[in-house]
């Protein structure tokens, strides 16, 4: 049986790097309809992620620089890591409250989830031989990745304890 992780790697990075970059460009106005940092905050604002301006820019550097890195296969796990701390929250922020399916003008759950585990599965994996962490010769120590993930659950975690203090209430 002949396999081909390598290549299977790559496909996940540009992939789901690729479907972050955008996401986090559309946080600047970059690319999409006005979209804006002030925007960005002030819906953050109202979901209780607050100070909304700082998460804003936590969640647009995560997505545009740990989607770059992602792609590029450079840094070990610190671009997935990123984009699962950021896709973990988003989920549950965002996401779960609408639901599992998308559709209908809501996005549930279904969308944000794989894109979570294909992050969490390239940072456990590593970025494989096509990348530019194969080609510049970079290797990272082991406790590396346990260190990086733990780090990012606690951010994840600190932004969702913000929430749940802040959160408006439902009626």
């Amino acid at each position: 049986m002949s396999m081909y992780p390598d290549p299977a790697l790559l496909v996940l990075r540009v992939v789901i790097g690729g479907v972050l970059i955008p996401h986090g460009l559309l946080k600047l106005g970059i690319v999409g309809k006005g979209g804006s940092i002030a925007g960005v905050a002030g819906w953050f604002n109202s979901m209780g992620l607050r100070p909304g301006v700082f998460w804003a820019y936590v969640a647009t550097l995560a997505e545009i620089g740990g989607g770059l890195l992602t792609v590029l296969g450079l840094g070990g796990p610190i671009g997935p890591g990123l984009l699962f701390g950021d896709l973990v929250v988003v989920t549950i922020v965002a996401h779960w409250p609408q639901g599992f399916w998308a559709g209908g003008g809501k996005v549930g759950w279904e969308f944000p989830l794989p894109l979570a585990a294909g992050a969490l599965a390239i940072a456990l994996a590593g970025n494989g031989a096509w990348s530019l962490d194969r080609l510049l010769g970079l290797t990272y120590p082991d406790w590396l990745l346990p260190a990086w993930l733990v780090l990012m659950a606690i951010g994840a975690g600190l932004a969702l304890g913000v929430r749940s203090t802040q959160a408006p209430k439902a009626a």
